[in-house]
């Protein structure tokens, strides 16, 4: 369930894999330009988040929220997060990086 929700949430948010962001450096080490919400938080001990609905117990990934990318400080999303469903998983914006995060 992972992987698919991942897959789903890239989707919607870049739907032709051309919406370029500047470039980051997420805090599991990955660096890129584009809005890869997924990829931001992937790896990091909390990159799931289980949800029990009906029995069943769902494991959808955690997003990066556009203002993680947008480095909108304070975050304007609800409650300030800059991660979703969990909020703590990315405390603070991303920073500015440069031409391939070096």
């Amino acid at each position: 369930m992972t992987a698919l929700s991942h897959e789903i949430a890239e989707t919607f948010n870049d739907p032709f894999v051309n919406n370029t962001t500047p470039w980051w450096l997420s805090p599991n080490g990955n660096g890129q330009d584009n809005l890869e919400t997924g990829d931001v938080i992937e790896g990091l001990p909390h990159d799931v988040f289980p949800i029990t609905m009906n029995g069943y117990t769902y494991h959808p990934q955690n997003e990066a929220l556009l203002q993680w990318f947008a480095e909108v400080t304070p975050s304007s999303a609800i409650h300030g997060a800059y991660s979703y469903p969990d909020t703590t998983v990315l405390p603070s914006a991303a920073t500015r990086q440069r031409l391939n995060c070096q």
